[in-house]
């Protein structure tokens, strides 16, 4: 039997009255890949904000790997990598040191550089050395935007509109 990473019922938001979200219900299992498909506006980012904490629904409820409430919810988003919308960097730093930051922010320790460097490489940065961030193209920051969602290994990765501005 699969094991549920999510469950959404009956998800309602309102933003000033505005109906947003209406009444969404959704299961995701340990392994699917699922995907969110509306036009703009429809609330496909406001949904994956919920789910990361960053906004309240309107009513409905949402389990994270069998947790809803409290502590445990918030233990269980350690296991979520995240990127939704434009990735928020440190545009005078580097690629590694900007990994460098979200790993001490994520696990208040230093991480090991070799760590760093594999993540680098899967996304297709470990050749961007000393360039600061800001000088990156919109692709780029995309990748390490991904680079930062993957650290620490995360269990279930939620992405909104990963592929906007990555190369081919």
């Amino acid at each position: 039997m699969s094991e549920c990473i999510l469950a959404v019922k009956n998800v309602t938001k309102r933003f000033s009255g505005h109906v947003v979200i209406d009444n969404v219900s959704l299961s995701i299992d340990k392994g699917d890949i699922y995907g969110l498909i509306g036009a703009n506006g429809a609330g496909k980012s406001t949904l994956m904000k919920i789910i990361c904490g960053l906004v309240r629904q309107t009513s409905g409820s949402y389990e994270l790997f069998g947790e809803s409430k409290g502590k445990k919810l918030f233990e269980a988003r350690s296991k979520v990598g995240v990127l939704i919308e434009a990735p928020a960097m440190y545009g005078e730093l580097t690629a590694m040191q900007n990994l460098e930051v979200q790993y001490r922010y994520l696990y208040g320790k230093k991480a090991d550089e070799r760590y760093l460097k594999e993540l680098l490489a899967l996304v297709g940065l470990e050749d961007t050395g000393k360039k600061i961030v800001m000088k990156f193209s919109l692709g780029m920051k995309q990748r390490l935007g991904l680079a930062v969602a993957l650290i620490g290994e995360p269990e279930f990765l939620i992405l909104d509109e990963p592929y906007n501005g990555l190369d081919p």
